[in-house]
């Protein structure tokens, strides 16, 4: 069993949080981690607040909500075995997650995909993709429509397959060694897949490209078969297919009943001219199901 030294949860009493927050406990328990549940509040609200109404807002209203919705979502033993911590700071939410990460040494960032207005205003499309893009640690995000975490007493009831997508760069061996990590743990079966980037030519061309295609294929299935051959995991397959990265994937995962993804997350500069990232959240998008973006800097901590 592979373990980490604590897993960060960034929460906003959303029900699309309350979701993060019990795959941040599973994994933290199947991963022998401390799990560190974090609220932000927004600067100018927090201010306000203080001036307007001489409230301390993250003392008197923020502190109390989040030990409320962490003991309504976890039950005893669940906040006992994941040795819970919680933490409310004020601050730009993508900034904060990533320095208490950072601070605290997470070894993974939880978040959902969805959040909500008013003081407890956190987890918008618009941050988990500021942090996808941004981080040095593994980023677990959960969208609506994701299976629930898999239970530690019963894994596979919830979570049947883990589907690796991998590019074969650097940026997605670290990916392979925490899909594979996870699998072990959990004891689900892992679905390895590359997708094979079709090539548009002219019409004329297209047998030529038909065949360099082919070739393509039957390249990627020999070093997708001896990457898998490389990691142990008893229940393992391997796919290849054609397509756009991220709608493939999206796909892969539905055809497969996989109800994680996990993917590299590669860096500015070998991402051809993609933002970092970007196919991640996409596939968030499409697949509805919880995807882990795993950074290459991950490498450097396990070796």
């Amino acid at each position: 069993m592979a373990t980490m030294g604590s897993v960060l949860c960034a929460v906003d009493f959303s029900e699309q949080s309350r979701q993060a927050l019990l795959w941040a406990s599973a994994i933290s328990q199947y991963r022998s981690a401390e799990l560190a549940v974090l609220s932000v509040l927004e600067p100018l609200l927090a201010e306000a607040a203080g001036l307007r109404l001489g409230v301390d807002l993250a003392r008197d209203e923020a502190e109390p909500a989040l030990r409320e919705f962490v003991d309504a979502t976890l039950a005893e033993h669940q906040r006992q075995a994941s040795r819970v911590h919680m933490e409310v700071k004020v601050g730009t939410p993508s900034e904060v997650i990533l320095e208490s990460a950072r601070t605290r040494k997470a070894e993974l960032i939880v978040m959902g995909t969805h959040g909500r207005g008013g003081f407890q205003k956190l987890l918008l499309g618009s941050t988990t993709e500021q942090v996808l893009r941004r981080t040095e640690w593994p980023v677990l995000a959960v969208p609506p429509g994701a299976v629930t975490a898999p239970a530690v007493a019963d894994p596979g009831g919830q979570l049947k397959k883990i589907l690796l997508a991998t590019d074969f760069r650097e940026s997605a061996l670290a990916a392979t060694r925490w899909a594979t990590d996870l699998a072990s743990d959990i004891r689900v079966p892992l679905v390895f897949a590359h997708v094979v980037k079709p090539v548009a030519v002219p019409a004329r061309w297209q047998a030529l490209a038909d065949e360099f295609e082919s070739d393509r294929v039957a390249s990627a299935r020999r070093m997708l078969d001896r990457l898998s051959a490389s990691f142990r995991h008893a229940h393992k397959e391997c796919v290849v297919t054609v397509g756009r990265p991220a709608d493939t994937i999206a796909s892969l995962a539905k055809e497969h009943g996989a109800g994680l993804v996990v993917m590299g997350l590669a860096n500015a500069e070998d991402s051809e001219q993609q933002r970092p990232g970007s196919i991640a959240y996409r596939v968030l998008r499409l697949a509805h199901v919880a995807v882990v973006v795993v950074p290459t800097q991950v490498l450097d901590d396990t070796h």
